[in-house]
């Protein structure tokens, strides 16, 4: 248990180190202790946030009610209808308490996805106990800013990691129907994770794809059929796919837009948005034009034609059509490189043939490819940093590899707007710094080497090191 860890050192003679001094796990253990107590004030006590959003369409789907309607729109209409099941499930609780528990299971279910994806990658590169701890503690430590933010929410994107881990899982120890079901169940939760579906054809992994087919069918059809009815469930479902179409619609019309959030915001981390934001001009009017601070009165009024911040730097100025094109362009390129690396089926001889590296991809990819990206959304990538850090540790790596490493954390860590104030934190958002240290991620979970560390015993090796 990840617990002993954190009371008693593991490691060997030959693997004395910085994190396997006595010192090391007392830190731990105190950050823990701290932030265990300050996310549970916050995140059960204090903030509200999207939890409150999905308690109500819960509290909604309990009463015959899904996707309510507010000025003549449904609200949150871009969750399939089986997640409005699932938030059901919570608003039978009262609120507060309905808080304790997702958060108190999601914390659970952060220490168990550490473990399942450890597992996962001791197949082809081992390393000790020792230094998979230490991994995950980096790990944690390099994205705490963003796993303590979706505490703030109860943990809602960490129980979609675990479900999409648990899924991975499940399919290396080939439980076709178990991991076919965890993956409905996750693109259930929230859309993008139906990424897996091709995926899993790619992989000619046709068992687990056919479950998946059918588990989402049964969770947002059948199952929802029987607390609404066929007629309501069926209508819920067109608000939905209306919804969607309404999404791609606003998508193609404006490489800016989301088609979810009233207007665009810089602090929307999306792969294609990030993408636009280096391909675009947004002149003064446009909701990501950033003005002058000198134009900026007190009240926060903007001139009708405001100066640029002089930080605020704008590339090329395509339109919204050449755009989108070469968005579309650019994502089937890395789709192409994508279907190249993993041409290698599961359970080869070769190094490439890796599931760990691969479902890391694809789950980041889940919410870096959303419309919507916010940044506790991308708590995603801890297994792709995991990952990258175990190897780190467990090596003598290239230099190339340590300097990128660094740019990651710095990209992720240095802007903070308590620090450094929210008009220059505005600016380097508008850079979709975070985006870009999330791809540098996958670039390294994807050029992983191959395993070289000597390791020593066979009780540091285990599976269970976590």
């Amino acid at each position: 248990m990840i617990w002993n860890k954190l009371t008693r050192n593991h490691a060997c003679d030959s693997d004395r180190t910085w994190y396997t001094h006595p010192t090391f796990y007392l830190l731990v253990r105190i950050i823990c202790i701290v932030v265990l107590i300050a996310s549970f004030v916050n995140g059960v006590i204090l903030k509200h946030n999207d939890f409150r959003n999905h308690y109500k369409l819960g509290a909604a789907f309990l009463q015959d009610r899904p996707y309510p309607i507010q000025n003549c729109k449904p609200l949150f209409a871009n969750y399939p209808v089986g997640r409005l099941m699932i938030n059901a499930s919570l608003a039978i609780f009262p609120y507060r308490i309905a808080r304790g528990v997702c958060w108190t299971i999601s914390i659970i279910a952060l220490v168990l996805l550490l473990k399942m994806w450890h597992q996962m990658a001791q197949q082809r590169r081992a390393v000790s106990e020792t230094k998979a701890f230490a991994a995950a503690v980096l790990s944690l430590g390099i994205l705490l800013r963003w796993v303590v933010r979706d505490f703030d929410d109860c943990g809602l994107q960490i129980l979609l990691l675990f479900v999409l881990t648990a899924a991975g899982w499940a399919i290396m120890r080939h439980k076709s129907i178990m991991g076919g079901f965890l993956l409905a169940l996750a693109a259930t939760y929230k859309l993008t994770p139906v990424l897996f579906f091709p995926f899993l054809l790619y992989k000619r992994k046709w068992r687990e794809a056919i479950w998946m087919v059918l588990f989402i069918g049964m969770l947002n059809f059948l199952l929802p059929m029987i607390f609404l009815g066929w007629q309501k469930t069926l209508d819920a479902n067109g608000v939905f796919l209306a919804k969607i179409i309404e999404v791609e619609s606003a998508t193609r019309d404006d490489p800016t837009a989301s088609g979810v959030e009233l207007s665009p915001r810089h602090v929307n981390r999306s792969l294609r948005i990030a993408i636009a934001r280096y391909l675009q001009t947004y002149r003064p009017g446009h909701p990501l034009f950033i003005p002058h601070p000198d134009d900026v009165s007190p009240d926060k009024e903007v001139p009708n034609e405001p100066r640029p911040h002089p930080l605020f730097i704008q590339f090329l100025d395509l339109s919204a059509a050449t755009t989108n094109m070469t968005i579309t362009c650019i994502l089937l390129v890395f789709a192409l490189i994508l279907a190249v690396l993993f041409r290698h089926k599961w359970g080869d001889h070769s190094p490439d043939a890796d599931l760990a590296p691969e479902w890391a991809v694809v789950t980041a990819l889940c919410a870096l490819l959303s419309p919507v990206c916010w940044g506790q959304h991308l708590v995603l990538i801890i297994p792709a940093i995991f990952l990258s850090v175990r190897t780190y540790l467990g090596r003598t790596n290239a230099k190339w590899r340590i300097v990128v490493m660094w740019i990651i954390v710095v990209f992720i860590i240095a802007p903070q707007r308590e620090i450094i104030g929210r008009d220059l934190w505005l600016i380097i958002q508008s850079y979709k710094l975070d985006t870009i240290a999330a791809l540098l991620c996958l670039f390294l979970v994807l050029t992983l080497p191959e395993n070289s560390t000597t390791l020593c015993d066979n009780s540091q090796v285990s599976s269970g090191a976590l």
